[in-house]
This record gives C-alpha cells, sequence and structure tokens, in this order.
C-alpha cells in the first residue's frame, strides 16, 4: 500500500513539474518574442473598456502679468502636445491621470501645476510603445517639448531614476523652480502588475508664448 501512495505521489510530482516547465516556457516565449502583440493588445483593451463621454474642450489661455493660467482645461480634455525627437514621441497631453483620461494618450496630474506657472509638471503615461514605453532610452541632455493652447515650452533631462510604486516623495511638487517630471510603470516589458516607476526629471529651457516672438528664460 505504501508502495502504491509512493508511485501516485511520484507521478502527480512528475505531472507538475512538466506542466510547471511548460508554464514558464509560454510565458518567457510571449515576454521575448510577443511583446509588440501585447502591447498593442493593452492598447486596444484600455480604449475599448473604459468609455466615458468626452468633456468639452475649450482653449486655455495664459496671463504673463501673474505668471499663472487665465483659465483651465476641463478634466479629460487635450490641452498640449508632447514632443520628444530623441525617443519619437509626440502625444496629446490630457488633463487628469485616471484609466480613462490616458487610455489612449498620456496625462498631467491635477494636483501639479502647468508649463509657465513655474512649479512641478507631472505627466504620466502607460508603458507601452504607443505612449511612454520608450522612456528608460532616454538620456540626460535630451530635450522635451511641450506646445500648449497658449504657448511652447522647451526643457532638458537632467536625471532619470527608478522609483518603488509609492515613492511619492521622489515625485514632490513644488513652486521654486519648474521642472518637468515623466514617469511611467517599470520594467516597461512583460506582464503583470509593476511596483517601480521610472521617471525623466527635466528644467526649463525656454519659453515662448503665443502671440510673442521672443523667448521668456526661465
Amino acid at each position: 500500500m505504501l508502495k502504491k501512495l509512493i508511485k501516485v505521489i511520484i507521478a502527480i510530482v512528475k505531472q507538475l513539474a512538466i506542466a510547471f516547465f511548460f508554464a514558464t516556457f509560454i510565458v518567457v516565449f510571449i515576454s521575448v518574442f510577443a511583446k509588440d502583440e501585447i502591447d498593442t493588445l493593452s492598447s486596444v483593451i484600455n480604449m475599448i473598456s473604459v468609455v466615458e463621454k468626452e468633456a468639452e474642450r475649450v482653449e486655455v489661455k495664459y496671463d504673463t502679468i501673474k505668471k499663472k493660467l487665465a483659465n483651465y482645461p476641463s478634466y479629460g480634455t487635450v490641452w498640449a502636445k508632447i514632443i520628444i525627437p530623441d525617443i519619437n514621441i509626440n502625444l496629446d497631453v490630457k488633463h487628469g491621470d485616471d484609466l480613462a483620461t490616458i487610455k489612449d494618450t498620456v496625462g498631467h496630474y491635477a494636483g501639479s501645476y502647468f508649463p509657465g506657472e513655474g512649479g512641478t509638471i507631472i505627466i504620466p503615461g502607460h508603458n507601452n510603445r504607443f505612449h511612454f514605453g520608450k522612456l528608460p532610452k532616454l538620456k540626460v541632455g535630451a530635450l522635451i517639448t511641450i506646445e500648449a493652447d497658449y504657448g511652447t515650452f522647451t526643457y532638458k533631462v537632467y536625471k532619470t531614476d527608478i522609483i518603488g510604486e509609492y515613492d511619492d516623495d521622489k515625485l514632490p511638487i513644488q513652486k521654486e523652480e519648474e521642472i518637468l517630471m515623466l514617469y511611467t510603470c517599470y520594467p516597461v516589458s512583460g506582464l503583470g502588475h509593476k511596483d517601480k516607476r521610472f521617471v525623466v526629471y527635466a528644467k526649463l529651457e525656454s519659453a515662448t508664448y503665443k502671440g510673442e516672438s521672443n523667448e521668456k528664460e526661465n
């Protein structure tokens, strides 16, 4: 009886080992050879799984005397474009950072400042190849341009970092200096929940306001 039980246990262990091997092989194969297809599927799912009525688009204007926005965009609407030539990014920026807002582009954390207001600007995006999946390739010294309704702002990357999911102190919102922070989930490849974030930090280099040809230095 004991020998029979041992044989059954050995057979079960062998079957589990085989199943584990094939499961590991499939996960590795998908991660290595089907990454682009996964990114595409993920983007499609995001686009069709969250449906809401688009808010009315309002042109955002800037008060050059007070150095702040004269009016603010509606939550969920496009107010700018972000352009990063070094990694071939040209995306709309929406106001807000929830799933519905960034399902098809990148967002703007509503608790942060806007370009030209002299404080921290935080722009998050998904880690697929259509959005911010190429952020880890960005080097110090690269230029990032934000073309807003009211002007064009250029920032230079001075640092990149990998932080924890809840390391809010690494994304400080302050008013002393205009700093642009971009972030996405990290690692950018593979499946499942990501408990890290890849962050790009950039300082304002120059700003040209709508209707003006001269550059405003930070």
